[in-house]
């Protein structure tokens, strides 16, 4: 575990691959321990959530984006790969237990197993019923282990993460909760979250990560800003981490002090910074503008969507909304003909979210002035 340390490091700094290459050599010389192959499912799992662009502040904050429908798939190999690790896993831990039922790590990795898949199985296929099912296995696992053992720290996380979930399911659906057997509180949740955070000795970062997403859910941005800030110094090579500074200090009401870090990640990402270049730029200057649009910043915002124009590796989709966008903002700058231009070129492109609708409707306005 000591070693595993590392690869910890290595992924919250987004270096998947260095990260892997330290489990690999993990299972090697510990060939019969639950722990490297459920680190390397892991890393399969965050590889296809940053592929997606999922691995941002918002979808967290937002209890929707677990239970929509998605037309993502992701690649057979990829899914293979990550369930043949996750079995061999719970394989090596039952094999712990077979011999000792009241090993501690055995119970230990046996509830880490099933809280991956539960985290697979709400952002990946968006299944809330075996997200439960595998979470409550995690939990009562992990709570067995607090109750025997209170210092045993890194186990807090995933009782934290259920009883939080436990204690948000809204008044009208408590009646049902207690049919199932489900219990929990938000603070305790919380409590045992920053346990885990201050104490657990390998997930603490962890748990300082899950804490940032749950405090800017509850409104309390000066805290999680101050663990945003916190992740992002010990993890420069992460984007994300930098990202979400940003969100939380625009959430906090600092625009300008969001806008400049925003800006600062891109040119980060368009100097090629290492693990800054995978921001997908292609993609992130239209949420970008948007962004900019929502703060204020219209002549940023302008910039962004020009950019975004001018890049021939733009998406049709981003492409059309930069233009609708920039039509916008130039109409607001009473600069009509360039307005015009623009509403054009987004009815040239495909309808994208209404796209057509939104210029015609626009050119209209222009039109009749």
């Amino acid at each position: 575990m000591e070693r595993a340390k590392e690869g910890f490091a290595d992924i919250f700094n987004l270096d998947y691959d260095r990260a892997g290459q330290i489990f690999e050599s993990l299972e090697k010389d510990y060939p019969r321990h639950p722990a490297p192959p459920l680190y390397r499912a892991a890393i399969v799992w965050l590889e296809e959530m940053l592929r997606r662009q999922d691995l941002s502040l918002d979808r967290f904050i937002t209890a929707s984006y677990f239970s929509r429908k998605t037309n993502q798939t992701m690649p057979p190999e990829r899914r293979a790969a990550f369930l043949q690790d996750l079995a061999r896993c719970q394989a090596r831990a039952r094999a712990i237990l077979q011999k000792d039922g009241r090993d501690r790590d055995g119970r230990y990795f046996t509830a880490m197993s099933y809280g991956l898949q539960a985290s697979f199985a709400a952002t990946i296929d968006h299944s809330p019923r075996e997200a439960f099912s595998s979470g409550s296995r995690a939990y009562a696992y992990c709570k067995q282990l607090t109750e025997e053992d209170p210092g045993y720290y890194d186990a807090y996380l995933t009782t934290g993460v259920y009883e939080y979930i436990a204690g948000s399911i809204p008044w009208y659906m408590k009646w049902l909760t207690f049919f199932i057997g489900i219990r929990g509180s938000k603070q305790d949740g919380m409590a045992h979250l920053e346990l885990a955070s201050e104490k657990g000795p390998y997930v603490f970062n962890e748990a300082k990560l899950v804490l940032m997403v749950l405090q800017v859910r509850e409104h309390r941005y000066g805290e999680a800003l101050e663990l945003a800030r916190y992740l992002s110094g010990r993890f420069p090579r992460n984007f994300i981490l930098a990202l979400n500074v940003a969100q939380v200090l625009q959430l906090e009401g600092r625009v300008d002090s969001a806008a400049s870090l925003l800006l600062d990640v891109t040119k980060r990402a368009e100097a090629g910074e290492p693990n800054f270049d995978r921001l997908p730029l292609e993609t992130f200057r239209c949420e970008l503008g948007a962004e900019l649009v929502r703060m204020g910043a219209t002549d940023l915002a302008e910039e962004q969507f020009r950019k975004s124009i001018g890049n021939p590796r733009t998406p049709p989709r981003e492409k059309a909304l930069s233009h609708l966008h920039l039509a916008e903002i130039l109409d607001r700058k009473g600069r009509r003909s360039e307005a015009v231009r623009e509403c054009q070129a987004v009815l040239a492109l495909g309808d994208v979210e209404d796209s057509h609708l939104a210029a015609r409707r626009l050119l209209q306005k222009l039109q009749s002035r």
